[in-house]
């Protein structure tokens, strides 16, 4: 099942990963295609992106979610653009700003680490309004594989950054998230279950942000 808890162990992911999967790579977008088999995408500190965009768009080929519309697909592409930054934003803000995993002297700052991300999280969210024609990516239509992704992205938002969501900032995003968890799918009654609650987010990977936040 696609979520940002999609990665929930190695016996999971090598489930995942096989059959018709195996390849998933093979449709990592040419934006995020490393320069050589040595290197990887410098923006993504953890690789974690670039694979689950690759993910996103296997299974989406696989089950007719990928739009055929050029103008549609390049509208998708920069959904998965503005994700992509601002997810890895966040885990670099965690895991090398606010949080230092060798030191154990310095202690996770809740406050701080919000307070910065806030900012990337205005810039993000003025870039994605544009995008969502309402209320998913291509309209009032079936979800495209681009609206998953962002669906699971913005969860994990949502639980580091409650703030703008709860006071309904970005309509447009807010309207996205309610149409898609109430979307008539098997998809909708995972989220709506105790599973959804368990495993990895996509971001960040270390430390898990949820045991470090106050509740």
């Amino acid at each position: 099942m696609l979520t940002s808890r999609m990665v929930l162990g190695e016996e999971h992911q090598k489930k995942a990963c096989e059959g018709e999967l195996e390849k998933y790579m093979d449709h990592c977008p040419a934006w995020l295609q490393p320069r050589d088999d040595t290197t990887n995408n410098w923006m993504d500190l953890d690789c974690k992106m670039t694979e689950t965009i690759a993910l996103v768009r296997a299974i989406g080929a696989k089950y007719f979610l990928i739009p055929d519309d050029p103008a549609m697909v390049e509208r998708s592409e920069q959904v998965e653009k503005v994700l992509f930054s601002i997810m890895n934003s966040m885990v670099y803000l965690i895991n090398k700003i606010c949080f230092a995993p060798n030191n154990p002297e310095k202690q996770f700052d809740p406050v701080y680490a919000k307070s910065r991300f806030s900012k990337k999280f205005v810039s993000f969210a003025k870039k994605l309004d544009p995008l969502l024609e309402g209320p998913f990516i291509m309209g009032d239509t079936l979800p495209i594989h681009a609206d998953y992704l962002l669906y699971a992205c913005l969860c994990d938002l949502k639980d580091f950054l409650p703030e703008p969501f709860e006071k309904n900032e970005y309509p447009k995003i807010n309207n996205f998230i309610d149409k898609f968890y109430n979307y008539r799918s098997p998809i909708r009654r995972w989220f709506q279950s105790e599973e959804s609650k368990k495993g990895e987010f996509i971001r960040p990977s270390k430390p898990h942000i949820m045991t470090l936040l106050p509740r």
